[in-house]
């Protein structure tokens, strides 16, 4: 087997088989699972259990009572205030609603052991205003014709059009589902890097600068050694990104027939979503987290130490940083933003500004092979250069600081 592909596995199975690794894996869904726990729990102890509604007009209190009898467990037989407290007294309702009415005014006033959930106040609102609409209609004599048309909202409408041989044509445009994926693409690389750029450094830090190195450059190169390191790490990246996927399919098989999932992909074409993921975002993807792996192996080549490699991957975090932040609040807000169309065709910076700016719909294809291709020659350059560097200084075994050791490289390498 090639000595490539040899270094390649062994990093590939030590990564794999480690805790850390298995831990990666299990934590979003260990997250998931107590985020919805919790937010089951706690939706539990914040929901009012008994609500009793009284009021100083029988025929309001009995409309609302008619609106809210299924989404409350209402007490019907409390009808007035003062038997009301004395139920909160003795714990045998949670709250009670007071509406009175002035006018044709509604007020409604909660008294209640613990405040409201937001979602049921946003319920009492809603049926609150509903009756108070109705007494202002019988107030101004208004049909139910008129509040529907008082009620109405104007029209409004959108077109996205091209012009083709002079013709102005409807244009094709998928702008909400390549939203959606840039986004994803965006948080994917983000997640990957930060989670992966120390544990490429320290792998590629861990070897260097010691005896058992001399061992390995006497049956390959150099460079055939880095090239391995960063291929390892790079399929441990693929098999964890498989494991979610293949979770991912799991999971919306169970959940394909609920409401939320059906109303989502009324709106969003399951087809137009896997054409938008394996067009040109999947490739920003891959590219993006190619380059900077290789970032994060040439920082942790500038150390001599696998505990340095923290302090190593400094540079490489801003650097995301710089990136993610800038991409993220313009996609959102104006993916036209200058600042975006250049960060679109720097290397480090595109793979994070052009999936949101094709989520935009306005950047052609000839712009996004122009930054594809500046993309990749810049990591052809950075895996040369940053191989020339390793073998320069993979048998330095003293700490002469990062930027030391760089330049030192710089100069053996040529």
């Amino acid at each position: 087997m090639n000595k490539f592909w040899v270094v390649a596995l062994e990093t590939f199975k030590k990564n794999v088989k480690s805790g850390s690794f298995v831990m990666m894996i299990l934590a979003p869904f260990l997250l998931i699972g107590i985020s919805l726990g919790g937010g089951y729990i706690g939706s539990k102890f914040e929901s009012v259990d008994t609500l009793a509604v009284v009021s100083d007009n029988p025929a309001v209190r009995e409309q609302f009572v008619a609106q809210a009898k299924n989404d409350f467990d209402l007490d019907k037989n409390i009808a007035d205030e003062k038997a009301a407290e004395a139920a909160l007294e003795k714990e045998e309702i949670d709250g009670f609603l007071s509406i009175t009415l002035t006018g044709s005014s509604v007020t409604g006033n909660y008294i209640g052991n613990s405040s409201l959930p937001l979602t049921d106040k946003q319920l009492v609102l809603s049926y609150l205003t509903q009756i108070q609409m109705a007494l202002t209609s019988q107030d101004l004599n208004l049909s139910g014709d008129d509040i529907g048309r008082l009620m109405s909202q104007a029209d409004f409408s959108e077109r996205e059009v091209e012009f083709v041989d002079g013709v102005m044509k409807d244009k094709e445009s998928n702008r909400f589902v390549n939203t959606i994926v840039g986004f994803f693409v965006l948080m994917a690389i983000y997640m990957i890097v930060i989670l992966y750029s120390s544990i490429t450094a320290q792998e590629v830090a861990s070897e260097k600068g010691t005896r058992i190195m001399e061992v390995i450059l006497s049956s390959t190169t150099a460079a055939k050694h880095y090239y391995g390191k960063i291929m390892g790490i790079f399929l441990v990246i693929l098999t964890q990104v498989f494991v979610y996927l293949i979770a991912g399919l799991i999971a919306y098989l169970f959940v394909q027939n609920m409401d939320f999932v059906q109303s989502f992909l009324k709106e969003v074409s399951l087809k137009e979503l896997l054409q938008s993921v394996l067009g040109y975002n999947l490739l920003y993807l891959l590219l993006g987290v190619v380059i900077y792996t290789i970032l994060s192996a040439f920082s942790g080549s500038l150390v001599s130490k696998a505990e340095d490699s923290a302090k190593a991957v400094t540079p490489v975090t801003y650097l995301i940083l710089i990136a993610f932040f800038p991409s993220m609040m313009l996609g959102m807000s104006n993916p036209q933003h200058i600042v975006l169309k250049v960060m679109s065709y720097v290397p480090f910076l595109s793979s994070f500004a052009m999936p949101m700016r094709l989520g935009d719909g306005s950047v052609s294809n000839l712009s996004v092979l122009i930054s594809l291709a500046i993309l990749i020659v810049a990591i052809v350059i950075l895996l040369r250069v940053s191989a020339k560097i390793y073998k320069a200084t993979v048998l330095v075994y003293s700490d002469k600081g990062m930027w030391k050791t760089f330049i030192e490289g710089l100069k053996f390498s040529k």
